[in-house]
């Protein structure tokens, strides 16, 4: 009987210490929960636009971790929000690369489309306001546009002496190192405006600050910081983030990490997938022999991606791409798939990709619009140029590579992580 109790209250003791430390790892998940800048705003730092009119750049991807959108979050808590602003797919990011979009409203509210008459904030739309804040997905590749609009934004703010706050989010690729060439100023667009390499491994905060310290001195700038953000993952490995797609065109975190390896196509007379169920997934011509081009590719070794033949025809999709290259006409070509993600090398698969098809289809293969286009994707023509010249697939490596040397050192001042 007296052994039956004493194993009774350890029986007892032990389930009372499980649930204790199962509380203590329930509260250590709970407070090492990634929070976004929009989150820690409305939360622990309300005060810094407390009583300030405001203006917020913004499209769907602007949400708290509830889902709510940043705009109807702040209008809520009681900030004084008085006009929206959009950037390239529209307030709602449901229309497709290039569209250019009208102003409009929603409610009371006017929404300024800084991609339709203006990319940029005139000075008459932030006449009213003392804060400009920005709260937009990035995808961490330097083409993709909605950096190009917060840098045009800031430039705006700091002419007018107004406030601009970056609220901060994850950069979905963060663990793929920052590669290919480094912007050369010489072939700045609105692909490409910010001195960084093509994939630059920052966050919207980190670029703002960047951004500040290298050319808007006078800027006043706050960023508001993530709370627990981990730069070594991936933004579909976090569970407490819902993936919301950045544009049409870029529907899952593989698309993302896919993009900076096939949209250079975009310069070319080849199909980067626009008008398939899988853009920026697969790549093909009317005049690829797919099994040449895999052929060819494999001699590169890349590491971390396999390639797989395969045809498609783009078709007119509302939306996403109402008139893709080679619509409705059969494409031959390859199916990109990435097997490793931390071992898969973006750029050098780009150039891979580029040499096979200069290589195996140089009768066919065409810069469009003399490489007008291709050079501002790059941010430079060497790439082309070396290309071109028949440079080996390790020399145009080697050659980007060097142009980011300094890569560490001019991070050091943006680094917020």
């Amino acid at each position: 009987m007296s052994c039956a109790l004493r194993l009774s209250k350890t029986m007892k003791q032990f389930f009372y210490t499980s649930a204790c430390v199962a509380l203590i790892l329930q509260a250590s998940t709970a407070a090492a929960q990634l929070k976004n800048g929009i989150d820690v705003l409305l939360e622990k730092k309300f005060a810094l636009i407390e009583g300030k009119k405001i203006g917020l750049i913004t499209n769907r991807t602007g949400t708290t971790l509830e889902g709510a959108p940043t705009y109807h979050a702040l209008a809520k808590r009681g900030a004084k929000l008085v006009a929206l602003f959009a950037p390239e797919h529209g307030f709602a990011g449901d229309e497709e690369a290039g569209k250019k979009i009208a102003s409009s409203t929603l409610g009371d509210l006017k929404i300024y489309s800084l991609y339709g008459k203006t990319n940029k904030p005139t000075p008459d739309m932030l006449a009213d306001l003392d804060a400009l804040l920005f709260d937009i997905q990035d995808v961490g590749t330097r083409c993709y546009t909605y950096i190009s609009t917060m840098k045009l934004a800031m430039q705006v703010c700091a002419d007018a002496g107004k406030e601009f706050m970056a609220l901060d989010r994850p950069n979905p690729i963060a663990p793929i190192a920052p590669q290919g060439f480094m912007l050369d100023t010489a072939f700045s667009s609105f692909v490409g405006l910010v001195k960084v390499p093509f994939i630059h491994g920052l966050t919207i905060g980190e670029l703002a600050t960047l951004i500040q310290a290298e050319e808007l001195p006078t800027l006043k700038l706050t960023v508001v910081k993530m709370e627990n953000y981990d730069r070594t993952q991936f933004f579909d490995s976090v569970k407490t983030l819902k993936f919301i797609a950045p544009s049409p065109n870029l529907a899952s975190v593989d698309a993302e990490i896919l993009y900076p390896a096939t949209v250079f196509l975009e310069g070319l007379n080849v199909s980067e997938g626009r008008g398939t169920s899988t853009p920026f997934e697969v790549i093909g011509a009317p005049f690829i022999d797919a099994v040449k081009l895999i052929n060819e590719l494999k001699q590169y070794n890349l590491s971390g991606v396999r390639f797989d033949t395969i045809s498609f025809t783009p078709k007119a999709i509302k939306g996403k791409s109402e008139n893709p290259k080679y619509r409705d006409n059969l494409c031959f070509g390859v199916r990109v798939i990435v097997v490793d993600r931390n071992a898969f090398q973006p750029f050098s698969v780009a150039v891979a990709l580029l040499a096979a098809l200069k290589k195996n289809h140089s009768e066919n293969v065409r810069w469009m619009n003399k490489g007008n286009f291709f050079d501002k994707l790059v941010g430079t023509n060497t790439l082309r140029l070396m290309l071109d010249a028949g440079k080996s697939f390790e020399e145009i490596t080697r050659a980007a590579q060097k142009s980011i040397d300094g890569i560490d050192e001019q991070y050091k001042r943006a680094r917020l992580y």
